[in-house]
């Protein structure tokens, strides 16, 4: 809510870089957590002997968790970080009730173990870890387009501006895409445009095409906010979209939007690309300017440069090195931007 009601870009930064707030958490609870094994194992060599073993896994989940190893074997780094996870927990939940009730005097009631400290942070942790999956939900799935770029699914829900939802098959992998709209989803739908790039979206793309799409998917009710919510902060934007990347902006384009629009869109044939009837609908308002890169690679830095004096804030949904193009001409002339990091998604 902050995104639309407070238009402070620093606290837009702020809120937008959780991702290095979650690694700062996780390294100060592993130090946290190899001083308490150490001092655990002369009185209780059982729970020293579980923290040294849920401190390895936290070892093993950082160094997967490495910007390159992260990259280059990223499913790896799911199956680690989600298995690790779960045994971790599982762990802490063996070992913590029994090692409060072992400090307590003799005769203590079951009262009075639910009330030490670290069972009441177990079920804490415990309830956080529950919450997301509590309104996991199989919904029906259509899928009313798919191109050599990009599958377009279509979902029952609200749709709103600036939200992304994750989404699984059969609910052990899961991905986050934005919501969006293709302006023909009708009332209490919503769309999801799904780039084809990595194997789980071109097996999903590739099974639409061969005529066996899945009839529902897994849906979680909890949604989360990218940075394009915060385009309803501001009154005038530029919007830098390529390819795919058109999806986020979308329901700004063929919705009500509550900022005055422009928006370049850079890709290659569009309409080959993301289908004929999507682009005359995006076309049809007016604000879109298409830049057709079969013709040759643009200088987008350039052409928002000349421009980026005219809005009061700039969203690139991109690549890192057209979002860094763009960063760079929006630092030297003060202007806010926006766009996709390492620790965030496009939505």
């Amino acid at each position: 809510m902050l995104g639309r009601l407070v238009p402070s870009y620093t606290l837009h930064q702020l809120t937008y870089h959780l991702g290095q707030l979650h690694r700062a958490m996780a390294i100060a609870g592993m130090a946290w957590l190899a001083v308490a094994a150490a001092l655990a194992v002369p009185s209780s060599p059982a729970a020293g002997t579980a923290s040294a073993g849920v401190l390895a896994i936290g070892v093993v989940m950082a160094r997967t968790a490495w910007d390159r190893m992260r990259q280059s074997r990223h499913n790896r780094f799911e199956w680690v970080h989600r298995l690790g996870g779960w045994a971790a927990l599982g762990i802490l939940v063996a070992v913590v009730p029994v090692e409060a009730a072992r400090s307590l005097p003799p005769g203590s009631s079951l009262a009075g173990l639910l009330r030490q400290p670290s069972v009441l942070l177990l079920a804490a942790l415990v309830a956080l870890v529950a919450h997301p999956w509590l309104g996991v939900r199989r919904l029906p799935a259509s899928f009313p387009a798919v191109t050599g770029e990009v599958v377009v699914v279509a979902l029952p829900g609200r749709r709103s501006l600036g939200e992304f939802v994750r989404i699984s098959r059969e609910g052990r992998e899961w991905h986050s895409f934005a919501v969006a709209t293709t302006g023909s989803a009708g009332a209490g739908r919503y769309c999801l445009v799904i780039r084809r790039a990595g194997d789980w979206t071109e097996r999903l793309a590739s099974d639409v095409e061969h005529g066996h799409p899945p009839a529902r998917l897994w849906v979680r009710r909890m949604r989360g906010y990218g940075f394009m919510y915060h385009v309803q902060a501001y009154r005038r934007v530029l919007m830098v979209a390529t390819g795919a990347g058109i999806g986020p902006v979308l329901p700004y384009l063929l919705g009500r939007s509550p900022a005055q629009l422009d928006c370049l869109w850079i890709g290659r044939r569009h309409r080959a690309a993301m289908g004929t009837d999507l682009v005359d609908r995006v076309l049809a308002g007016g604000s879109v300017t298409l830049i057709d890169s079969s013709q040759g690679r643009p200088d987008v830095g350039a052409c928002v440069a000349k421009m980026a004096h005219l809005f009061d804030a700039v969203f690139a949904v991109s690549n890192d090195v057209v979002r860094d193009s763009v960063a760079r001409v929006c630092e030297a002339r003060r202007v806010p931007w926006y766009g996709p990091t390492f620790d965030s998604w496009a939505t």
